[in-house]
C-alpha cells in the first residue's frame, strides 16, 4: 500500500509539473528571412481535432482498454494496479499493452493478423491526430515526426518498467504478477520436498 501511494504521488507531481509548464510564457523564436515561407500558412478557425479532445483521447483510451481487458480476461488486481499507474503514457503505451496481451510477437500470436491490427489501432489513431495538427497548420511535419519518436520512446520505457519484452512467453503478465507467482512457487517447493522425504510408515514390503 505504501509503494502504491508513493507511485501515485509521483504521478500527481509529474502532472503538476505538466500543468505548470503549460502556463509558462512561450519561447519567442526569431524567424530568419529565408525561412519565412514556412510560416505563410492560412489561418484555420476550427481544428479537426480540438486540443481538449486530443488530451481526452490520450488519457482515457489507455484506461478504457485496460478495464476492457480486465472484464474480458478477469486480470489479477495487482496487474490492474500496475497498468493503471502507467496508463497515462498515452496511445503508444496502449499499443505496447495490447501487443503484449495479444501475444503479437510470440509463437502463439504470430500469423494472426487481427491481433496485430488491434494492437496497432491506437498507434494509428495517434498518427491521425498528428496529421490533423499538420492539416490545421498548427505544426510542421518535423514537429509531428520528432514528437512521435519521443512519445514512442517514453511509452516503451514506461511499458518495460512494468512488463516483460514483447517476445517473452509471459508478456501478458506484469512483473508484479510474475514475482507473486514465483514467491508462491518457492513457498510450495519446501513443502513438496519435505513430503517426499518423510518415512513411509505403515507400508510393509510384500513378496516380489
Amino acid at each position: 500500500m505504501r509503494e502504491l501511494a508513493i507511485e501515485i504521488g509521483i504521478r500527481v507531481l509529474l502532472f503538476g509539473v505538466f500543468v505548470f509548464t503549460e502556463f509558462l510564457d512561450p519561447f519567442q523564436r526569431v524567424i530568419q528571412p529565408e525561412e519565412i515561407w514556412l510560416y505563410k500558412n492560412p489561418l484555420v478557425q476550427s481544428d479537426n481535432i480540438p486540443t481538449r479532445l486530443m488530451f481526452a483521447i490520450s488519457f482515457l483510451t489507455p484506461l478504457a482498454v485496460i478495464f476492457v481487458v480486465k472484464i474480458i480476461r478477469r486480470t489479477d488486481k495487482t496487474e490492474i494496479k500496475e497498468a493503471f499507474l502507467v496508463a497515462f503514457s498515452g496511445l503508444g503505451f496502449t499499443t505496447f499493452y495490447l501487443a503484449g496481451k495479444l501475444h503479437c510477437f510470440t509463437e502463439s500470436g504470430r500469423g494472426k493478423s487481427w491481433r496485430l491490427c488491434a494492437a496497432i489501432l491506437p498507434l494509428y489513431c495517434a498518427m491521425m491526430i498528428a496529421l490533423s495538427r499538420m492539416c490545421d497548420y498548427k505544426h510542421h511535419w518535423q514537429d509531428a515526426f520528432v514528437g512521435g519518436i519521443i512519445g514512442l520512446i517514453f511509452a516503451y520505457i514506461c511499458y518495460r518498467q512494468h512488463y516483460p519484452p514483447l517476445g517473452n512467453t509471459a508478456c501478458h503478465k506484469s512483473y508484479v504478477s510474475l514475482l507473486d507467482q514465483n514467491s508462491v512457487k518457492k513457498e510450495e517447493r519446501p513443502t513438496a520436498d519435505n513430503a517426499t522425504g518423510l518415512p513411509l510408515e505403515g507400508i510393509t514390503e510384500g513378496p516380489v
